[in-house]
C-alpha cells in the first residue's frame, strides 16, 4: 500500500498539471451526467449553476495546489544548496587548514637553517667587508635566502587564489 501510495505522490509532483487537470475533468464528467440524469426535469438557470459552482472551487484549489508544489520544490532545490554550501564550506576550511599546516612546516623547517645562514652571513659581512669576493657571495646567499622565502609565501598565496577560484567555480555552477 506504501508503495503505491509513493507511486501516485510522484506521479502527482512530477505531473502536477496533468493531475490537477484530470481531477477537474472527472469532476465536470460527474457534474455533466448528473445534469443529463436530469435532463428530462425542467431546471433554472440557477440549477445550472449549482451542479458547476464547484468547478469553480476546483480550478481555484488546482492553482493553490501547483502554488504549494513549487513552493515546496523552491524549498528542497534550496535545502540542496544550502547542504552543498555547507560541504563545500567544510572543505574550503580543510583545505586551508591543510595549506597552512604544510606552510608553517615549511617555514619552520626552511626559516629557522635560514635565519641561521643570515646571521652567520651578516657575521660574515662584519668580518670580511673588505674583501670584494666574499662580499658578492655572502650577496648571493642573502639573494637565494631572499628567493627560497619568497617562494614559500608564493605557495600560500598560490594555493589560497586556487581554492578561492574552484570556490567561484563551484558557485557560479
Amino acid at each position: 500500500m506504501k508503495t503505491v501510495w509513493r507511486r501516485i505522490v510522484t506521479i502527482v509532483e512530477k505531473y502536477p498539471v496533468v493531475t490537477a487537470g484530470i481531477i477537474i475533468y472527472l469532476y465536470y464528467l460527474l457534474a455533466s451526467i448528473n445534469v443529463f440524469r436530469h435532463s428530462g426535469e425542467h431546471q433554472t438557470v440557477l440549477d445550472y449553476v449549482m451542479n458547476f459552482d464547484s468547478l469553480i472551487f476546483l480550478w481555484l484549489a488546482a492553482a493553490a495546489f501547483l502554488q504549494v508544489l513549487r513552493i515546496r520544490k523552491s524549498y528542497r532545490e534550496e535545502q540542496d544548496k544550502r547542504r552543498e554550501m555547507e560541504l563545500l564550506i567544510e572543505r574550503q576550511r580543510i583545505h586551508t587548514q591543510l595549506v597552512n599546516d604544510i606552510t608553517l612546516m615549511l617555514q619552520d623547517s626552511v626559516n629557522n637553517p635560514l635565519a641561521l645562514i643570515g646571521v652567520t652571513t651578516q657575521e660574515m659581512r662584519k668580518r670580511f667587508a673588505v674583501d670584494e669576493d666574499i662580499v658578492r657571495s655572502l650577496d648571493r646567499i642573502e639573494g637565494a635566502m631572499q628567493r627560497i622565502h619568497n617562494t614559500i609565501r608564493d605557495i600560500q598565496v598560490y594555493e589560497t587564489q586556487k581554492m578561492v577560484e574552484k570556490t567561484n567555480a563551484q558557485l557560479l555552477k
